[in-house]
């Protein structure tokens, strides 16, 4: 009987073992997958602090762009062909438009296979979801909006002022008969100078939400270095 119960003893205990080492190596699985997930995620961080230093530095150019437009238009009544080539030159960054999105290949794949428990410390999982509604909302609220004023306000009317005959041949290395323009008179044109001041707006408000998305991304990969750190 003592044998016996010997015997169980062993069996259990060595069932024991076996599901503790079983554990031990769950628990060293997703540790290493956690690892790879915060690594991954920290890359994109650092991607969209990159991206977003173009974006910041493509709207601070629009705006002294438009600084220079009222100040070249304003400064003398009469542009000579260089005048108005320069006042061309400085229009062109008003055209381009800066849109966000973050880079979201990891939280995607996250989220796609469920695997959001892989990141056990709450706090900073949270903060990375946090992320990425956040910019879900900016994305629909400020970019798309931003977007449907740059084509159909801004550049629509800063299209309209037409191509001077004097930058056709810049353009098209030809000089077209196209009909001379009155710089001069832009300073009148309501829809014009309008316009101008959208695009100053427009540029300065997304650089604002820029600058704290990026202090947003940098605070949360200081915070998976930690959690990443032995």
């Amino acid at each position: 009987m003592l044998y016996a119960i010997g015997e169980i003893v062993l069996v259990v205990i060595g069932i024991l073992i076996a599901l503790q080492i079983n554990n031990w190596n769950q628990q060293r699985l997703i540790e290493s997958q956690e690892r790879i997930y915060l690594e991954d995620i920290k890359r994109d961080f650092t991607f969209d602090i990159e991206t977003l230093d173009k974006k910041l530095a493509q709207n601070e150019t629009a705006i002294e762009s438009v600084s220079e437009v009222l100040t070249l238009i304003s400064s003398k009544r009469d542009f000579s062909d260089e005048d108005k080539v320069k006042f061309y030159l400085l229009m062109t960054p008003l055209f381009g438009e800066s849109y966000f999105i973050p880079e979201q290949g990891t939280i995607n794949q996250i989220e796609a296979s469920g695997a959001g428990s892989y990141i056990q410390n709450k706090a900073l999982k949270d903060e990375i979801f946090r992320y990425y509604s956040s910019r879900e909302r900016e994305e629909k609220n400020m970019e798309q909006s931003v977007q449907l004023y740059q084509h159909n306000y801004v550049s629509t009317n800063l299209l309209s002022v037409g191509i001077d005959p004097a930058f056709s041949e810049l353009a098209f290395n030809d000089r077209y008969d196209f009909e001379p323009i009155d710089i001069s008179l832009l300073l009148k044109d309501k829809l014009f100078t309008n316009a101008l001041f959208f695009k100053t707006t427009m540029s300065a408000r997304q650089n604002s939400v820029y600058q704290s998305v990026q202090l947003e991304a940098e605070r949360i990969i200081a915070l998976i270095n930690d959690e990443l750190s032995p």
